[in-house]
C-alpha cells in the first residue's frame, strides 16, 4: 500500500511538471485595462461634482509563482495592500516584491483621470512565475479597489495567447464608510477583503447598492495579450560571451582616435564614423531621446528581456554593463541578449522604462560623435558634434531629434603663443 502511494505521488508530480511551462521560457504580455465606471452604469451617488471626481489610481501589478499572493478575497489583506487601497501608495508593495524571491516582475500603469478610460503596460513572466496579480484604487472611496488575483497564464504547458476578465469593485477591509466620499476611519481589526454586490453592504447608503440588480455590471475589464515568447536556453552561453566581448571591445575603443569622413558643405552635415559594426553594436550605440513617453504599440514591439544568472556579478561585465544603459537600449529595440533567466531587480524597472520610450516606428539615431577641434586656433571659434539616422521614423513614430550640435570654444589667451612680431 505504501509503495502504491509513493507511485501515485510520483505520477502526480510528473503530471504537474508536464503541465507547466518550461522554466526557461519567458513570455511578455501586454496588460490593458479598460475602466468603465460611468454615471450611466453606476448612477447612484456618482462622484461627478465632488473633489476628487471619479477616477482611478495607478495600476500596480506583479508576476509571481503559486507561493505568493498580492491579495485574496476572504482573507485579511496585508498592511501594504491596505495602504494602497486607501491612499494609492505602492512603495511598500514594490519593496516587499523586491525582497520576495517568489515575485519575478513588477509593473505599474498610468492612472486614469476619469471614471472611464484606458491604461496599459507590460509584464514579464517565466515558467516558474506564470501568475499575474494587479490592483488599482477607486478614487474617491474609503478603501475600494479592483484587482486580479493570481491569474495563471500557463495553461496545459502553453502560454495563453489572450484572456479578458471582468472586474468588480472590492473592499480592502481597512476603512469603514458606505459612500464614495465618506469620512475615513480605520477598521480595527481589519476585515477580510470582500466583494461589493447589489445588496452587500445591505444598506441604502452604500455606494454600490442596487437592490433591483442580481449582479453589478463590470466596473472594469482587463485584457492580457501575449506579445512575445522565447527561450534563453539555447543561446545563453553564446550570446552571453558575445555580449561580454563586445562590451569590453567598446570600452577599449573609447580611448582610441576615430577615423572620420567629414563633409565640407557646412556644419549641418555630419561626419560618418568609419567602423565595421554589426547589429548588436549599432543597437548598443542607440541614444535614447528624452522626449515624452508615448503609449507603447506593444503588439509590434519586438521586446526581449535581458536576463542575468544569479551567479553573475556586475564586475564580471566591466563598466559598460554595470550601468546597463547600452544593454537596456538593445533590448528595447528587439535584440535578444539572454544572460540566463533572472534580470537584476534594480534594472528591471529601467527595462520597462526603455521599452516604453523607444517604439518600433520611432526614429533611431546613433550616439553623439566626439566634438570636432575648435575652428579657431587663436581666439574664439566653434566646435561641432554629430549623430546619424540609423532608422527613419515611420507612420506616427517619433520624429528624429537634432543631428548636429554647436558649442563655442577658444579664448583670447590661446593667442599668447603666437609671435606677432616675427620678422
Amino acid at each position: 500500500m505504501a509503495v502504491a502511494h509513493q507511485v501515485a505521488t510520483i505520477l502526480i508530480l510528473l503530471f504537474g511538471l508536464a503541465l507547466s511551462c518550461d522554466v526557461d521560457d519567458v513570455a511578455v504580455y501586454k496588460v490593458s485595462l479598460q475602466m468603465m465606471w460611468t454615471e450611466e452604469r453606476f448612477p447612484k451617488d456618482y462622484p461627478i461634482q465632488h473633489r476628487p471626481k471619479a477616477q482611478w489610481s495607478q495600476v500596480f501589478g506583479q508576476s509571481h509563482n503559486s507561493s505568493y499572493k498580492l491579495y485574496r478575497v476572504g482573507e485579511v489583506a496585508r498592511p501594504a495592500v491596505r495602504n494602497f487601497a486607501q491612499f494609492a501608495k505602492y512603495d511598500e508593495l514594490v519593496k516587499e516584491g523586491e525582497e520576495d524571491a517568489n515575485v519575478y516582475d513588477q509593473f505599474t500603469a498610468p492612472a486614469v483621470g476619469a471614471g472611464n478610460g484606458e491604461t496599459e503596460n507590460m509584464v514579464f513572466v517565466d515558467g516558474g512565475h506564470a501568475m499575474v496579480s494587479l490592483v488599482s484604487r477607486i478614487i474617491p472611496s474609503p478603501d475600494w479597489f479592483i484587482g486580479v488575483d493570481t491569474l495563471d497564464l500557463c495553461v496545459d504547458s502553453s502560454w495563453v495567447d489572450q484572456i479578458t476578465l471582468d472586474l468588480e469593485p472590492l473592499d480592502a477591509g481597512a476603512a469603514s464608510g458606505l459612500t464614495f466620499t465618506a469620512p475615513r476611519w480605520d477598521t480595527i481589526p481589519p476585515e477580510p477583503v470582500s466583494k461589493h454586490k447589489p445588496r452587500q453592504p445591505n444598506h441604502p447608503a452604500a455606494g454600490f447598492y442596487y437592490p433591483d440588480l442580481k449582479d453589478l455590471p463590470p466596473i472594469a475589464k482587463v485584457e492580457l495579450t501575449r506579445i512575445k515568447q522565447y527561450s534563453t536556453k539555447e543561446l545563453n552561453d553564446l550570446i552571453r560571451q558575445d555580449l561580454i566581448t563586445k562590451l569590453r571591445e567598446k570600452d577599449i575603443r573609447k580611448g582610441l582616435p576615430k577615423k572620420r569622413i567629414v563633409k565640407k558643405d557646412g556644419p549641418k552635415d555630419y561626419s560618418r564614423e568609419i567602423t565595421t559594426k554589426n547589429y548588436v553594436d549599432r543597437l548598443k550605440d542607440l541614444e535614447e531621446d528624452p522626449v515624452g513617453t508615448p503609449v507603447p504599440n506593444l503588439p509590434e514591439n519586438r521586446v526581449i528581456v535581458v536576463t542575468s544568472p544569479t551567479t553573475t556579478t556586475e564586475a564580471e561585465f566591466g563598466s559598460e554593463l554595470r550601468n546597463m544603459d547600452d544593454v537596456i537600449l538593445a533590448v528595447a529595440n528587439g535584440r535578444k541578449l539572454g544572460l540566463h533567466k533572472h534580470l537584476p531587480r534594480h534594472f528591471r524597472s529601467r527595462l520597462h522604462h526603455a521599452v516604453n520610450r523607444i517604439q518600433p516606428n520611432d526614429c533611431l539615431v546613433s550616439e553623439w560623435s566626439e566634438w570636432t577641434p575648435c575652428s579657431a586656433t587663436c581666439g574664439f571659434g566653434d566646435k561641432f558634434r554629430y549623430r546619424s539616422v540609423l532608422k527613419p521614423n515611420q507612420a506616427d513614430g517619433r520624429e528624429c531629434p537634432e543631428l548636429s550640435e554647436r558649442r563655442h570654444c577658444g579664448n583670447i589667451n590661446s593667442c599668447t603663443h603666437i609671435d606677432y612680431f616675427e620678422w
